[in-house]
């Protein structure tokens, strides 16, 4: 398989991933799309350090030498429940789901779950049932159910989420509306928001940088609009109930200590 490598170079992992899929699909019709791949396929929210490892295909032989070579690796599956998705075969949500949760770390898998949910592609009672009747442990994709949270609009709030619940602090309130008490027509969400005893409130924002450079996010303001609203909107939020607005990055995310000790500077408690 070839392609420019100046256009090659301009494509995000996912991006290459699913070139790459979709090339094998015209070259082995047959071949099915599992775990972190076909996360990918699906659409579902992921961060691209899940494709590191390469790609990933069901089988139906098991114990076969060699069957993982090179970039594509084979995840063993007695029965292939089979989707598909724009011409390309895959592993149904459900599955696909459950293999994520099996072979990714929790901060990884739990974006996957939360858009999976939020998409109505699968349903929890679903993820359960298929995980009762493989003979494997699932206690990681029942972990992942119990703190699953499709109102997460996007990977990175899920990976944030994940790592609160992971650090063990309290569990926040997700996409929360405060209203102008003077004007209900004025209003902003927030991504996240705790109600600390005594009345305090605090609020963490994921700031995605996409939301400063994407058309599609920006409604093609300028950087310079974008931060003005912003400005306006955090003003706004702690004059009418919030008392502290924390700023989380994704780097803050990835490194966690950053966004853990911004937050129980805050006040954030940890769960009792």
């Amino acid at each position: 398989m070839f392609a420019d490598a100046s256009y090659w170079q301009s494509l995000n992992p996912t991006a290459q991933i699913l070139h790459i899929a979709r090339t094998l699909s015209v070259k082995l019709p047959s071949l099915v799309f599992a775990g972190p791949t076909a996360a990918a396929i699906h659409g579902f929210e992921h961060q691209w350090a899940i494709h590191h490892g390469g790609l990933y295909a069901a089988d139906t032989e098991h114990g076969l030498k060699n069957r993982s070579r090179g970039e594509l690796h084979r995840v063993y599956m007695s029965n292939i429940p089979i989707a598909h998705v724009d011409g390309v075969l895959v592993t149904s949500a459900t599955r696909t789901v459950v293999d994520c949760g099996l072979m990714l770390p929790f901060r990884n898998a739990l974006p996957i779950v939360n858009s999976a949910l939020a998409a109505s592609a699968t349903t929890r009672e679903e993820v359960q049932l298929l995980c009762d009747r493989m003979q494997r442990d699932c206690a990681s994709v029942t972990r992942l159910l119990l703190n699953a949270n499709p109102l997460c609009e996007n990977g990175g709030e899920s990976m944030m989420y994940a790592t609160i619940v992971e650090a063990g602090i309290a569990e926040p309130v997700v996409q929360h509306t405060f209203v102008n008490p003077n004007d209900t027509t004025e209003w902003y969400r927030v991504d996240f928001a705790w109600f600390l005893p005594g009345g305090r409130v605090v609020v963490a924002e994921y700031d995605g940088m996409t939301k400063y450079v994407d058309p599609a996010m920006t409604h093609r303001k300028s950087i310079e609009a974008v931060v003005t609203a912003q400005s306006h909107r955090e003003r706004s939020l702690l004059t009418w109930a919030v008392n502290a607005i924390v700023r989380i990055t994704y780097d803050d995310v990835v490194r966690r200590y950053p966004m853990i000790n911004k937050l129980i500077a805050e006040g954030i408690p940890l769960r009792s």
